[in-house]
């Protein structure tokens, strides 16, 4: 850009030194030419400036985006089925085992939170909060095998009325 808006003072001077000016036909067309030139080296002056500044704006989004990209990745990796390193010895899981669950959905938020078996199971009782929203959605008590005995029993009995 430097070297447009150095030719453009020679021009104008140029202009200027041999007496170009608006008292002929030829020279107002001159000087008007020459204006537009000027005009002209300054938007691309300012589009030059405006490019680099989005060049380097799209430089930093793509190195960010890299980054993201490989902390996801790394993520991906560390969830591998392969990846024998993930779990803890202490962990008790066998991989070739299906786990046996089931979903309850929160009365309040309408997630849907996963139970598993093992809870069931457990002498003590226990009470599974919703993660989202923290109201109780499960409490593996008698009380509740009775109502779902019952549940269970209605649905039954419902059955045969329709027989």
């Amino acid at each position: 850009m430097e070297d447009l808006r150095s030719r453009m003072g020679y021009l104008r001077g140029l202009a200027d030194g041999l007496g170009v000016g608006e008292s002929t036909g030829e020279g107002k067309v001159i000087q008007h030419i020459i204006t537009v030139l000027d005009e002209m080296a300054d938007s691309l002056e300012e589009l030059q400036e405006d490019y680099e500044e989005l060049f380097s704006y799209v430089e930093a989004i793509d190195e960010d985006l890299t980054e993201l990209e490989d902390d996801v990745m790394e993520e991906d990796d560390d969830f591998d089925d392969d990846d024998d390193d993930y779990f803890d010895d202490d962990d008790d899981l066998d991989l070739d085992e299906e786990e046996i669950s089931f979903t309850v959905e929160c009365p309040e938020c309408r997630h849907e939170v996963v139970i598993d078996e093992d809870i069931l199971e457990d002498e003590e009782s226990l009470e599974v909060l919703c993660p989202k929203c923290g109201r109780v959605v499960f409490i593996n008590d008698e009380e509740w095998d009775e109502d779902l005995d019952d549940d269970l029993d209605d649905d039954d009995d419902d059955d045969e009325k329709k027989k």
